[in-house]
């Protein structure tokens, strides 16, 4: 699938997560347990223009300190919960606030590069959004999920790419990895997510973060990943279109 960025080693000595500046990581923009899962070493990931790039080359200047979190609060966990999805064991709620913090870190990490000189937010870092839990916005914000039967063996890999292009809005973002069709979204644009998904709005307040209730089954919505991938680039323009009103008007 195509991603929105443009290949590159960001030679800078500035964390582009919290700001910090000193020795940095290089980070790989699609982490390593995704390259493996989806074998895009092998045949490469489409990057702008078309391009096709082993995704190791996609990196950014990542401090330790956010390196080892991301990892520990982020990866991790999430590495856990695409196997409990693939495998039709569901997910908690907690868990389902995980995934929509994990495709924010993507979302942060594309207008961090491609807006440099801009910070993030004037109210806090991507470390904290990503990595804080939700707040307020935790009751107005809704997941939806298809499972994917079969991988098209054809292609020799598995999906991996992000179909949202956000320009204002840092709400919406939607994918397809692996065997996993994935949308977060405000709820009131649930109206736009196609019927091959299923649709899990958060529950208010914060639920206990070592809850393992598993309460959300998504269905198997697309036979292979060519409907998956199809389907979803279809959606993604009114979703993000909807966004997009939203946060102008905000």
């Amino acid at each position: 699938m195509k991603s929105p960025l443009e290949p590159q080693v960001l030679a800078r000595s500035r964390c582009i997560s919290c700001g910090a500046r000193g020795p940095m990581t290089r980070e790989h923009f699609w982490p390593q347990w995704l390259i493996e899962r989806t074998n895009t070493v092998a045949t490469g990931v489409k990057w702008s223009g078309g391009k096709k790039i082993n995704p190791k080359a996609a990196t950014f200047p990542l401090c330790q300190a956010c390196n080892a979190a991301f990892g520990a609060e982020l990866e991790s966990p999430v590495k856990a919960i695409f196997d409990d999805l693939e495998n039709e064991r569901g997910i908690s709620d907690f868990e389902a606030e995980l995934l929509i913090r994990w495709l924010w870190k993507f979302e942060g990490l594309v207008w961090l590069m491609q807006n440099p000189k801009e910070g993030y937010s004037r109210a806090y870092q991507l470390r904290d959004r990503v990595l804080n839990r939700l707040g307020g916005i935790r009751s107005h914000l809704s997941l939806a999920v298809s499972l994917i039967l079969r991988v098209d063996p054809r292609h020799g890999d598995a999906p991996l790419g992000i179909c949202s292009i956000n320009r204002r809005n840092a709400i919406f973002v939607s994918a397809v990895i692996s065997k996993v069709a994935i949308m977060c979204f405000l709820s009131e644009a649930a109206q736009f997510v196609p019927s091959r998904f299923s649709v899990y709005r958060l529950l208010e307040g914060d639920s206990a973060p070592t809850s393992t209730g598993k309460l959300f089954y998504p269905k198997i919505g697309f036979a292979d990943d060519n409907e998956a991938v199809g389907v979803t680039r279809l959606a993604s323009p009114a979703l993000d279109g909807f966004h997009e009103a939203v946060a102008e008007s905000g």
